[in-house]
């Protein structure tokens, strides 16, 4: 099945004036957000310096050999290849990256990274990063289930930055996995006047806001411009889960690889929606509802800390896929 590489190489040559930038674009560029733009796009929020696809292409393809060596969990043949045909695809030549922040603090144990890009003009569009290959990264996540996470803050102050700097443009806010979390939360958080500038917000599988942790009526100002996605064997983005209208798409691997939005299904510019999620992950699902609901704020902070301190301090700071990763 078709899915967002076949969609660039389809209708890469079509510009946002001959068709819209749609719900794959907006993907697109999120999956473009876990290629290591730290290296090249400009942390300047003004969006005075930029980087282009091609810019951002080029040096992938110059330095593949070494992302894959040393980072083969974040980096992948299909992501180089995929931002290869990005940076040849005339629709994105126009788009101009900036503001590129990525920080990993094991300090407050935080994870993030986001950038922005102007589709034209009057439109840009704030990405945050999902969870990279570090064992902080993925502390944080597990964190979210008793407390407000660093990544949050920083998504919230991240956002507040950059709408203060661009006025009188309109904003897509997305990420996927932790991403869409932080946009959420972001979103839901900021002041009245940012978020009325702010159009639509992509949740693509990722968390909700947890209810015993943060007032979820605050969702109630964003609800109708979120656009949750998630694939037919859903589970990261059922935790926390409290938006009613999902939209789910068929995807290409199994249970729980479909997280990996690449595998997402596309029949020509629209995504292969379904009608519900596969029963085995509702299944799945419904057991890990029970177990959040049988444990307290309290244990889960000490489930989690015991459970990654205990790693961390044993040396590994990332996942074993990885050359960096190294125990002692």
């Amino acid at each position: 099945m078709k899915n967002m590489m076949n969609y660039v190489q389809e209708f890469g040559k079509d510009t946002f004036d001959e068709r819209p930038f749609s719900e794959i674009d907006a993907l697109v560029l999120t999956e473009l957000g876990y290629s290591p733009l730290e290296e090249i796009v400009s942390s300047d929020m003004s969006g005075k310096e930029f980087s282009t696809v091609e810019e951002i292409a080029h040096h992938m393809g110059e330095n593949a050999e070494r992302l894959l060596r040393d980072n083969p969990m974040m980096i992948t043949q299909e992501r180089v290849d995929l931002t290869q045909e990005i940076g040849k695809a005339k629709r994105y030549q126009s788009l101009k990256f900036f503001g590129m922040k990525s920080e990993v603090d094991s300090d407050i144990t935080k994870q993030f990274a986001a950038f922005t890009v102007e589709i034209n003009p009057n439109v840009r569009i704030v990405i945050y990063r999902g969870t990279d290959e570090t064992l902080i990264g993925w502390k944080e996540d597990f964190m979210m289930s008793f407390s407000v996470i660093p990544a949050q803050k920083f998504a919230l102050d991240f956002l507040k930055q950059v709408i203060s700097r661009h006025p009188n443009t309109d904003f897509i806010v997305g990420g996927h996995s932790k991403g869409g979390n932080l946009a959420i939360y972001s979103c839901a958080m900021c002041d009245e006047l940012f978020r009325d500038r702010i159009t639509t917000i992509y949740n693509n599988d990722g968390p909700d806001l947890c209810d015993e942790v943060i007032d979820t009526d605050i969702m109630n100002a964003i609800k109708n411009k979120i656009i949750k996605i998630v694939p037919d064997f859903c589970v990261v983005g059922m935790i926390f889960n409290n938006t009613k209208n999902i939209k789910v798409v068929k995807a290409d691997n199994i249970a729980f690889l479909q997280h990996d939005i690449l595998n997402w299904n596309c029949i020509r510019t629209n995504f292969e929606y379904v009608d519900d999620i596969n029963k085995d992950a509702g299944k799945f699902n419904s057991f890990v509802d029970k177990v959040l609901e049988n444990t307290d704020l309290s244990k889960r902070k000490e489930y989690v800390n015991n459970f990654f301190d205990k790693i961390i301090e044993s040396g590994t700071t990332r996942l074993p896929w990885g050359k960096n990763n190294h125990t002692t």
